[in-house]
């Protein structure tokens, strides 16, 4: 009997280290999902940045990011990228002017015009 109790107890505790490697894993993918979403809109505006005036592009935001919702901040020289309270920022090359807030599934246009990178 106390074998029987002994390896109940050992299941429990599996079950919850367990259970808290999985919540660190998927905080983990959140965290990692930000920071790629936060990189790839830099990466849109440097490439504004650096090309010819009279560029042009569309950009949709997706409309869940790990199954929550999002919202996406320019700021002058700056994008944020806020999940959950959790707020993933990479800086810019170019400045896009005043802060300008999108929420997931936004579409914006990416503008430059007379050496000048806008988002509208």
């Amino acid at each position: 009997m106390i074998f029987v109790g002994i390896a109940i107890f050992v299941l429990m505790l599996y079950f919850g280290v367990s259970n808290h490697y999985l919540n660190l894993t998927l905080k983990e993918r959140e965290v990692i999902t930000g920071q790629d979403l936060a990189r790839q809109l830099k990466n849109e505006i440097n490439l504004a940045a650096r090309v010819e005036d009279n560029y042009q592009r569309i950009f949709q935001l997706p409309y869940l990011v790990v199954n929550k919702n999002f919202n996406v901040t320019f700021n002058i020289r700056e994008v944020v990228v806020n999940i959950d309270n959790d707020e993933y920022v990479e800086l810019l090359a170019a400045d896009v002017g005043n802060e300008i807030t999108f929420s997931a599934g936004d579409a914006f246009t990416i503008r430059k015009t007379n050496d000048v990178v806008s988002i509208t």
